[in-house]
């Protein structure tokens, strides 16, 4: 087992599992449960290789669920054959449930409450005209609003033609004083 690449089965459920199926005063020595845990992979390997050989000859990519029953038949356990298909059918049955579960989870507080698709639709169109409603202005405010625009522009436009100014000013500043250094 040294060679597989570390494949294991997790310890602690192991030991679970065997507390679980042994009397309550049995212990079992750490050593066992190693050595059961390197049987119960070998034996999944052992069943995984045949499992992927038939679904390999059959041209699929996937091992499914009739591969590992035809690998079991043909090492010779075909006597787990019968508790893994109940065990198979358990699970279709508990996944079937779990999609049922998310697809409620999924449903809208109008599907919960019962409403049809036509009251859903007129709630739907209820909300949208409310919100509509509070995002409107009155011309009033729109005629507010396009003024105090036009103010900030006006004030922008002055600001603007205060800072030109200030900057020809300057500028006049500088030339004189380079007339008078050249008259000097």
């Amino acid at each position: 087992m040294e060679g597989d690449n570390e494949v294991s089965l997790p310890k602690a459920t192991l030991q679970k599992l065997i507390k679980d199926y042994m009397p309550g005063e049995v212990r079992v020595a750490s050593e066992t449960v190693d050595m059961l845990i390197g049987c119960c992979t070998e034996f999944i390997q052992l069943i995984s290789s045949e499992a992927n050989e038939f679904a390999t000859k059959e041209g699929k990519n996937t091992i499914l669920p009739e591969h590992v029953i035809k690998a079991l038949n043909e090492l010779g356990f075909s006597e787990f054959v019968s508790e893994i298909n109940l065990t198979w059918e358990q699970y279709k049955e508990d996944a079937k449930m779990t999609s049922n579960q998310k697809a409620s989870l999924r449903k809208t507080g109008a599907d919960q409450a019962g409403l049809t698709e036509a009251e859903q639709i007129a709630l739907q169109q209820q909300m949208f005209a409310a919100a509509r409603a509070r995002s409107m202005t009155t011309a009033d405010n729109a005629a507010a609003m396009a003024a105090a625009y036009q103010a900030q522009l006006a004030a922008l436009g002055q600001q603007q033609q205060q800072q030109q100014q200030a900057s020809l000013l300057c500028q006049q500043q500088q030339h004189q004083q380079q007339q008078q250094q050249q008259q000097q």
